[in-house]
């Protein structure tokens, strides 16, 4: 698989660091905060960070829900197992900038007193995060390579594939949260996700809401693909507009029937309402 060029669109946070070097983020951002979970729930209340993997569930509810499980040693994976055709963001992030992911499930571990800390990943970043945990001496966190299927990022199928099963959704009756990897309660969120998280512990929640739509705060990344001279993972700010942010790729908007939105879940646009479209 290869991976596309990221690009800085509009705002860059989490591609702006300039290699995936440790030194340089370091260097960068400065030292990891240390923060409890009331202090990381209150965070990401006021930031209203929402998960980036798909689903747009708020990110403290999950991590709030597994400290309330009441257990000593939950679990929590940093999920980049991209089944999306086509979608390269998580894939781009991990290459681009993996100590901001890795800085971020550091920070819910330790919070959560984690005893297992997992890293869940398709094929295409198990190598720069297998080499990134090495410079960070990293021998706790477990990397897995997700298989490359649709499915295969399910909450549950990561859980499943976790525990030696195969990487497919299971029926529940208890949230992940409450009973995950191996009984534990278990926190999975996406890379991207994870990211976020590190940037907003470091500068806060009116940094983070500094960019963005005041109902839906900070970047995303986006993966265009299809029939464009300029494909690639771009960094954008949550609600900018789907017609200006082609038109800045090249894109004539005259020449365009529909723009496919989300995937297999998502939705066609039609060309005569990109102009009004936001993300």
């Amino acid at each position: 698989m290869s991976i596309s060029t990221s690009e800085r669109v509009g705002v860059a946070r989490l591609l702006s660091t300039p290699t995936p070097d440790l030194a340089e983020h370091r260097a960068h951002f400065g030292p990891l905060p240390c923060l409890d979970v009331p202090q990381l729930v209150d965070l990401l209340k006021c930031a209203g960070l929402v998960g980036r993997g798909g689903a747009g569930f708020p990110t403290w509810r999950k991590l709030a829900d597994v400290a309330a499980a009441g257990a000593r040693h939950p679990a929590v994976v940093a999920n980049g197992a991209e089944g999306e055709p086509l979608s390269d963001k998580d894939a781009v992030l991990l290459h681009r900038s993996p100590h901001l992911v890795l800085d971020g499930l550091a920070l819910v571990a330790s919070a959560l007193g984690a005893r297992e800390v997992h890293v869940y990943v398709g094929a295409a970043a198990v190598q720069s995060v297998r080499a990134a945990l090495a410079e960070r001496g990293d021998r706790r966190t477990q990397l897995t390579e997700a298989p490359d299927a649709f499915v295969a990022g399910e909450e549950s199928a990561v859980v499943n594939r976790l525990q030696g099963g195969p990487a497919l959704p299971l029926d529940r009756t208890l949230r992940v949260t409450r009973s995950g990897v191996r009984g534990r309660p278990t926190l999975v969120q996406n890379v991207e996700t994870l990211a976020h998280l590190d940037l907003l512990a470091r500068y806060g929640p009116d940094w983070f809401r500094a960019a963005g739509r005041p109902d839906e705060a900070g970047t995303r990344l986006l993966t265009l693909s299809g029939d464009l001279a300029r494909r690639g993972v771009l960094e954008v700010e949550s609600g900018a507009g789907l017609g200006a942010l082609l038109a800045r790729r090249g894109v004539d908007l005259r020449d365009v029937r529909a723009v496919l939105v989300g995937g297999y879940h998502g939705a066609w646009v039609p060309g005569a309402e990109l102009a009004h479209t936001e993300l």
